[in-house]
């Protein structure tokens, strides 16, 4: 065995350990989440916060489904926050906006960004309650009655909810809805075990005075994403450990369209990675460099393998130990979302998954990326 072989295996071994044992935690932590069992609704009244550029296809979807919860309209308010949208999302909004439980804002000259929107809107709610939105996305009719009941049995300062691509047809649209599921697992099962690392702010609720406590987006303001993720960090980090909850009801799912393209997907994620460097959480960070490095390592492995029988063979190992390991807390989320037919693209998925990762890792701190129009 030459020198690369042997600096192939023990990385291998390294990683892949690491990783297998990674996963067994955050699967533990998925299958010990219970939802709520009562069903009562809190007495509290919500506030539902929806920061929108260029929304013009969606928002009316999303206004009528919330008209149509299965919930006390006295309970709710909705609060869209327009961040400077040059097509007809302005247009679509003005139909609502003398409409008692539709608030209609527009950031200022020179406020700009979601996290502005967000602070925006939770200074003008009246609910202690928060909840974030993202508009392109759609909840079930029982939406907010399970963050409602949620809340009132758990007594949570944050409550993070399950995020799932709409009806996913075709092989693109099926490996998007994979990958999220993937992502939502793995942050609810970190809440499961009681370390909070991940969550999705198309989908997330907090009290409003944890939101004032931890002083908002303050200190990462100047980012462009991570309204989500930082401010998971900041409650977690002022507040006692158990604070932080995560929705296990598929009640609770808002659903979102798949990206159009490649490219669309790409950038996305790019987006999504951009934000890494900055952050705080050991747990996360060590995650995160688990993943990645194991990742890496199945990319060069495989690279290697063309020239090395016995390289190849240890590709083959430490793919066999992700895909057995990755199975279960899939199979199961998948259930969960109603989605389990997407695990017929299982295996396709593992072979470009590591790549995907690899390259989304890396480029993602390096290039920039766009964001409805901006870059």
């Amino acid at each position: 065995m030459g020198s690369a072989e042997y600096t192939i295996l023990i990385a291998s071994i390294i990683t892949g350990t690491a990783y297998a044992i990674l996963i067994a935690i955050f699967t533990v932590g998925w299958f010990k989440l219970k939802k709520a069992g009562s069903g009562e609704i809190s007495s509290a009244n919500i506030s539902i916060v929806v920061p929108v550029r260029n929304e013009q296809d969606n928002i009316e979807r999303l206004i009528h489904r919330l008209r149509e919860q299965d919930f006390p309209p006295e309970q709710f308010e909705l609060i869209i926050v327009n961040d400077h949208s040059v097509d007809n999302t302005l247009a679509v909004l003005k139909k609502y906006e003398n409409q008692r439980e539709v608030i209609i804002v527009d950031l200022k000259k020179g406020e700009m960004g979601k996290k502005q929107a967000i602070d925006h809107g939770v200074g003008l709610a009246c609910g202690p309650l928060i909840i974030t939105l993202d508009a392109d996305c759609l909840p079930d009719i029982n939406w907010l009655k399970t963050f409602s009941s949620h809340y009132k049995e758990k007594g949570y300062k944050m409550i993070a909810g399950p995020v799932a691509i709409d009806k996913p047809s075709g092989f693109l649209a099926s490996f998007q809805a994979l990958e999220l599921l993937s992502l939502v697992a793995t942050g609810a099962g970190a809440i499961g075990i009681g370390k909070p690392i991940m969550c999705n702010g198309a989908n997330l609720s907090y009290e409003k005075d944890a939101y004032r406590e931890v002083e908002g987006f303050r200190g990462n303001d100047h980012l462009a994403g991570g309204d989500d993720i930082f401010m998971m960090e900041k409650i977690n980090k002022i507040y006692p450990a158990g604070s932080i909850g995560f929705i296990s009801d598929p009640d609770a799912i808002v659903y979102t369209a798949a990206a159009g393209n490649i490219m669309e997907f790409i950038n996305q994620r790019f987006r999504w990675v951009a934000k890494s460097p900055s952050y705080r959480n050991p747990f996360l960070i060590t995650s995160a460099l688990v993943v990645l490095l194991f990742n890496i390592c199945l990319l060069v492995s495989l690279s290697y393998a063309v020239f090395s029988e016995t390289v190849a063979i240890i590709f083959g190992g430490i793919f066999l130990l992700k895909a057995i390991v990755d199975f279960p807390i899939l199979w199961s989320i998948s259930g969960f979302a109603g989605q389990r037919y997407l695990m017929v693209w299982y295996i396709p998925f593992q072979l470009l998954y590591f790549i995907f990762i690899s390259i989304t890792g890396i480029l993602g701190n390096l290039l920039s990326f766009s964001w409805k129009g901006r870059k």
